[in-house]
């Protein structure tokens, strides 16, 4: 499985994002929710330590501290949050063990990274969104193109070889150009991992309230779609493999923990609105107790499984889905699958074929990929 642990703290929240978040009141506030966390490990280690049938540890082999902006832990703190999970869990020895970091958040003279990657961080997720210091303005990011690009180089010197860039494209005002030197300026660093996505307005977030009010346009769609297909060709040309609809890696450094959502594997939540996916339940943490409880039924297991599994570029693959399920999709879903005649006639999906039929695969399409949603809500 997977583990995530979620820190909500950052040092302020940017208008466009919805994710449950705070500034910290003071350091003794980060301090006492990593202790919190920590009980929180050991309570849930003693649920779910073990496997069901009691046959021995249950293993993980990812480990994603996100946030919030976890960088604004002390390297410490990382390190007991780590020593706990490894004390409840068997954590693998070649474990992927990312942590989410903000540019302005790092210092300037590598100490803090150096002591992230000492407490046990081998992948570091880096929020960029952008080199455009006009883009990161309007964004109400805390740092600047320069700061962002040091970090980068910082971690690098640390020891860092396993970096993600997360990028943002679809911003009000942002132009094509803007976007252009910003994917070039991402490639000529030479990430293992790119991430790129298209900025969304969430109900009560201010971006959301200002466009509204009508005081923040949205850029035309044509024009987010342009930017978002811009991106794939230059990285594909870069050396990047795009993997996941938003997501594009060097072969070998697609995100792990990630793509356990993607292919309905388990995964455990730590930490205030943290979400699980195990033993066939759904639920939220908070406050150290479960809630919003949902046990899967088969069908929505497979529901699941086909809605997250298109989001891949390899697509839902049949010998995967017969293994796991006992049928293939048309069984399954037999009383949808004429739905998605249009899709296949148009070419926005795929099934292709090998001549053994072991590798068969259902898949979105490039430029499928606009109109991926009306796809996934076939099987919803």
């Amino acid at each position: 499985m997977g583990i995530y642990v979620h820190i909500p703290f950052c040092v302020r929240k940017c208008p466009y994002c919805w994710f449950f978040s705070r500034p910290p009141g003071d350091r003794g506030e980060i301090g006492a929710y990593v202790s919190r966390i920590i009980r929180e490990i050991k309570a849930t280690a003693s649920e779910y330590g073990v496997l069901p049938d009691g046959s021995g540890p249950r293993r993980a082999d990812s480990i994603f501290i996100g946030g919030g902006t976890p960088s604004l832990l002390e390297p410490e703190h990382v390190s007991d949050i780590l020593s706990a999970l490894r004390a409840g869990f068997d954590i693998t020895p070649d474990a992927e063990i990312s942590m989410e970091a903000n540019p302005g958040t790092l210092g300037q003279d590598g100490a803090r990274l150096s002591g992230f990657l000492a407490a046990g961080i081998n992948r570091l997720s880096i929020g960029v969104q952008s080199f455009d210091d006009r883009v990161l303005r309007a964004l109400g990011r805390i740092h600047n193109a320069e700061e962002a690009e040091r970090t980068f180089r910082a971690a690098r010197k640390a020891g860092f070889d396993n970096i993600n860039i997360d990028l943002m494209f679809g911003i009000p005002g942002q132009t094509a150009g803007q976007w252009d030197r910003t994917l070039r300026k991402a490639a000529e660093l030479d990430p293992e991992h790119i991430s790129f996505y298209s900025l969304q307005l969430e109900e009560g977030t201010p971006f959301f309230e200002a466009f509204e009010a009508g005081r923040l346009t949205e850029l035309p769609d044509e024009e987010d779609r342009a930017m978002y297909h811009h991106a794939i060709a230059l990285l594909k040309r870069a050396g990047y493999h795009h993997y996941e609809i938003s997501n594009a890696a060097k072969p070998g450094f697609e995100c792990r923990h990630n793509l356990k959502y993607w292919t309905l594997a388990e995964y455990l939540g730590i930490g205030d609105t943290a979400a699980s996916y195990i033993d066939g339940t759904r639920f939220t943490m908070m406050d150290g107790e479960k809630t919003e409880v949902h046990v899967n039924s088969a069908f929505d297991d497979m529901s699941e499984y086909m809605f997250t599994g298109l989001r891949l570029t390899r697509g839902i693959l049949y010998s995967d889905f017969r293994r796991r399920f006992g049928m293939s999709p048309e069984e399954a879903f037999a009383a949808r699958w004429a739905e998605l005649d249009e899709f296949f006639g148009s070419g926005a999906l795929e099934r292709r074929v090998t001549n053994d039929g072991e590798r068969s695969a259902l898949l979105i399409t490039e430029k499928g990929i606009d109109i991926s949603n009306r796809i996934m809500e076939v099987f919803v």
